[in-house]
């Protein structure tokens, strides 16, 4: 006698939407011009094969499985779990979405969840390009965010936009109803953050002493002269 046991897995995917496609309304998804479609059924031998290797479930549990196992390595952070699932959802479907002649593809569905295989045993392994480039740009986001210096400069930056534009309204009929308009803004912000560039070094020498712009000064040469 023989025990059959049977398990049975049950997928539970929160966001009820993010498996919704479409419909398709392109010529990529009729068949062949070549292929005979109004075939005489009277006489005609007609053999429906379904093979399923559950492509579509593997790609979704994958996606599963890459969204757990990304949260794991980010201690609790809330807000970096939030943009690391939307840079999972935008690279992980992007195939989904690709305009290519799939009738020329060799067993898509099939590629596609042997792909996410791959995917997720990198992001498991915390070594996936995508994981290492945003711990990368997070990390130099809090850097700077904790950054004294650059806090207290922002500071003074916008006390000198306060300070100039307190100035620029001085001079207005405020009783009447004047204010700054967007040009008196913009000149503001062009004038501060000018001031702002020379006192951190960032005007790049591009005038001359004589207040002409020197980038393209050089002399001119025939053209098939050596470069």
């Amino acid at each position: 006698n023989y025990i059959i046991i049977i398990n049975k897995m049950v997928y539970k995917i929160r966001n009820k939407g993010f498996n919704n496609f479409a419909g398709p309304n392109g010529i990529r998804v009729f068949p062949a011009k070549k292929t005979n479609v109004n075939v005489a059924m009277e006489r005609h031998l007609t053999l429906q094969v379904q093979i399923s290797r559950y492509t579509g479930m593997r790609i979704l549990h994958n996606y599963r499985n890459i969204s757990r196992a990304t949260k794991q390595f980010m201690m609790g952070d809330k807000f970096l779990e939030q943009l690391m699932i939307l840079q999972i959802k935008e690279h992980y479907f992007a195939p989904m979405y690709y305009k290519a002649p799939i009738e020329n593809t060799f067993f898509l569905g099939r590629n596609l969840a042997d792909l996410s295989d791959r995917h997720t045993a990198l992001f498991q392994n915390n070594q996936h390009p995508i994981q290492l480039q945003v711990y990368e740009t997070y990390n130099a986001f809090l850097r700077d965010l904790h950054n004294k210096q650059k806090a207290e400069s922002a500071e003074d930056l916008a006390a000198r936009f306060e300070e100039v534009a307190h100035e620029r309204a001085a001079h207005l009929n405020q009783a009447e109803g004047e204010s700054l308009s967007m040009d008196d803004m913009s000149e503001i912000y062009i004038q501060v953050m000018g001031e702002h560039r020379e006192r951190a070094n960032m005007a790049r020498n591009q005038k001359s002493s004589t207040g002409e712009i020197n980038d393209y000064l050089e002399l001119r040469r025939p053209f098939g002269a050596a470069q």
